[in-house]
């Protein structure tokens, strides 16, 4: 996903190389300020000062290999001998000014190498000196290429050079953090869009998944992953194109001057990096695993508070708080748990991370001491630098080490946040991938504007393998009648309906494929899920409300319906009157689920819905369960009116309304035990009457 904004990406990684740069710039001003400004010389000094050191070198080494070579001659006349003019004439060629016959009467205490007898230590230390003398040279190429912009831009005065260099540096801080800004700027645009763009992704997959699967993942399960996920990995691209490659990049700045200062000594200092690299890994496996299971446990935390809140009325009415608070302890206290193990595992990559910076400079501080204070350039006998390190190139060698240290210590938050991340992306990436069960076919039918009847061909299904629901239903609901299912609780008949608009479909029989629904002709697997549902009107017993206003909630059968259509169709369910006795009407917000309505108004609101759709099939699911009987009366009354020629499906136990449909089916078992009108189910169907004479004991 962050591929899509790609140019975000560049103009991040462009601002963090500039960063680095920056950062490693401000760093070098280390070296002017110890060796020019605090010996109170400008750059001009210091650049005349180089030369002549650089030649002076030069000169030294001609005279020692000089002698050297004469004392290997005489041990080996086939010996190679040095043309010692060739360097001379080369160094007059870079510096045209230098003159090295000024050094010839120094005395460079030649007995240190005489080595008499020895012809190949006699050849090693020529090797080194050859060695120098290309070091050196080089030095004075660098410094001779220097001198005309010294001279042309730079101040003579030793006070105007710091007054330069502090104004270099405040300058420098002033576009690096410009173009920190733009960096952390760009790849919070990554981080965010792809955010949103998950988190649309996700719940865009979540409504097309089966009610069944929202139902096993639990609400606040999936919540936390839209939400909550969905934010982590977020974090996890936000900090994995910006302090992933801003930090190592300001560390590549430093090393890289630590290196052109001294590579041999920058090496000797990094030789607890594997070790610190191993316990880096390490922190890293296991944080993943520890932020798996954190997360786990915040799913079930979410969980247990969703129900809790959802259902305060029923765990007041049963006294059950305290038993609700020990619950919610128990899953906050293992959220707690998991939570700390993160922190922890985060704290040690912290001190792994700053005991690596601790050891890197405590190594090149020792080292490095040791070669400045002896003025050598060997440690155990290993060489560690092409030629003796003056002062101010040590303390900015340990500048640019310090400088690596504060990358190091941002990076230790680094490796768990993306873990986190990670982990994140494994629960929700499953959800967008997954395909759902009720999908559209991929040549769809166009369903008839009317003559829609309904058609149940043996029609099976089961939520869980080996427990089935329906066992095989055959019924017909001819276009325009109306259909009441009875039957006792768990029987099938809400499963059954649930098929009609294809919330699920009807599945498979260890024995193949079994089943269909049709509709005007026409499987259902064979319609566009959109066409199928748009000519459906559903009301169910649990009302299904949204925290918004009444016009809202009954507008949403039709989001193009107009105010007087609202009305219309509120008037018909019922509800206009008690609409208007609310403070506020038709534009009141009727809290989470409707709190602030009875259930008979949360029905009619349910009803009205409906109605406002006017859907040319229309399903009632105990519609009228929670409706006082002045009101049930009057909405039977509309309900009479309103689904003439219009194929209607009916759940209900209630005399009242089995009297407005024209057939009723019994269900036993996800069976169809009978099929006809009420006298002919009174006359011939044993259980109809038996239910129907219970009713009537109930009913007196």
């Amino acid at each position: 996903m962050t591929l899509k904004y790609k140019w975000s990406l560049i103009a991040s990684f462009t601002c963090s190389i500039f960063v680095a740069l920056l950062w490693s710039a401000n760093l070098g001003a280390v070296y002017p300020f110890v060796e020019i400004v605090l010996k109170g010389k400008s750059l001009h000094d210091w650049v005349d000062d180089e030369r002549h050191e650089a030649s002076r070198m030069i000169a030294e080494n001609l005279y020692k290999r000089e002698e050297l070579q004469n004392q290997l001659v005489r041990l080996d006349p086939d010996a190679i001998t040095f043309d010692r003019q060739e360097i001379v004439d080369s160094v007059a060629e870079i510096d045209p000014s230098a003159d090295l016959s000024q050094f010839q009467l120094v005395d460079f205490k030649l007995k240190d190498f005489q080595v008499a007898g020895d012809a190949q230590k006699l050849s090693g230390l020529i090797s080194i000196i050859n060695y120098d003398l290309e070091v050196q040279t080089a030095r004075l190429s660098t410094r001779v290429w220097m001198a005309p912009w010294i001279e042309n831009y730079a101040p003579r005065d030793p006070f105007e050079t710091l007054a330069w260099l502090m104004g270099l540096m405040f300058f420098g801080t002033v576009f690096r953090g410009m173009f920190l800004m733009g960096s952390m700027v760009s790849v919070a645009r990554v981080g965010q869009r792809t955010m949103l763009d998950m988190q649309n992704g996700v719940f865009q997959n979540v409504l097309e998944l089966e009610a069944s699967e929202v139902g096993v993942k639990g609400t606040g399960d999936l919540v936390g992953r839209i939400r909550g996920e969905t934010n982590r990995i977020c974090q996890a691209i936000t900090t994995l194109f910006g302090k992933t490659i801003r930090e190592p990049l300001k560390m590549a700045g430093c090393l890289t001057g630590a290196a052109l200062v001294n590579w041999r000594l920058l090496l000797f200092s990094m030789l607890i990096c594997p070790l610190a690299g191993f316990l880096m890994v390490w922190l890293a496996r296991v944080t993943k695993k520890a932020n798996r299971r954190a997360m786990e446990e915040s799913a079930r935390l979410l969980n247990r508070l969703y129900q809790a809140l959802t259902y305060l009325r029923v765990v007041k009415a049963f006294t059950n708080e305290q038993a609700e608070r020990d619950r919610f302890e128990v899953v906050a206290n293992d959220v707690y748990r998991r939570s700390m193990r993160i922190s922890i595992f985060g704290a040690l990559s912290r001190i792994n991370n700053e005991l690596l910076g601790v050891s890197m400079i405590t190594l090149s501080v020792l080292a490095g001491g040791y070669l400045v204070l002896n003025t050598t350039v060997f440690l155990f006998g290993v060489r560690m630098s092409a030629a003796p390190m003056s002062f101010g190139e040590l303390i900015l060698f340990f500048g640019f080490l310090i400088g690596i240290a504060d990358p190091l210590r941002k990076m230790g938050d680094v490796y768990n946040m993306i873990q986190g991340g990670v982990v994140a992306a494994d629960r929700v990436f499953p959800l967008m991938d997954q395909v759902p069960q009720v999908k559209n076919p991929e040549d769809p039918l166009p369903l008839p504007d009317d003559g829609l009847d309904i058609v149940f061909d043996d029609v099976r299904f089961q939520y869980e393998a080996g427990n089935p629901i329906l066992n095989g239903v055959t019924a017909q609901i001819p276009a325009g009648s109306s259909l009441a299912i009875i039957g006792h609780n768990g029987c099938g008949k809400s499963t059954l309906i649930n098929l009609i608009p294809r919330f699920f479909d009807a599945c498979a029989t260890v024995n193949g494929p079994s089943g269909a629904i049709r509709i005007g002709g026409l499987d259902v697997r064979d319609v566009a899920i959109e066409d199928l549902r748009n000519k459906i009107g559903y009301v169910t017993q649990q009302t299904m409300l949204f925290s918004e206003s009444i016009e809202d909630n009954i507008g949403y059968g039709d989001e193009t319906a107009s105010h007087e259509a609202i009305v219309a169709a509120a008037k018909k369910a019922h509800a206009d009157k008690f609409i208007r006795s609310i403070d506020g009407g038709y534009s009141a917000n009727i809290g989470e689920h409707g709190g602030r309505l009875s259930g008979g108004q949360r029905q009619r609101l349910s009803l009205a819905r409906a109605i406002l759709k006017n859907p040319e099939i229309l399903i009632l699911d105990e519609a009228t369960s929670q409706i006082d009987p002045e009101s049930e009366f009057l909405i039977h009354q509309t309900l009479a009116e309103f689904i003439q020629g219009r194929t209607t499906v009916v759940i209900t136990h209630r005399m009242s309304t089995l009297e407005l449909v024209d057939r009723i089916m019994l269900m036993r078992d996800g069976q169809v035990v009978d099929c006809g009108t009420h006298e002919e189910l009174i006359q011939r169907c044993p259980e109809y009457q038996k239910m129907r004479k219970l009713e009537l004991v109930e009913a007196a």
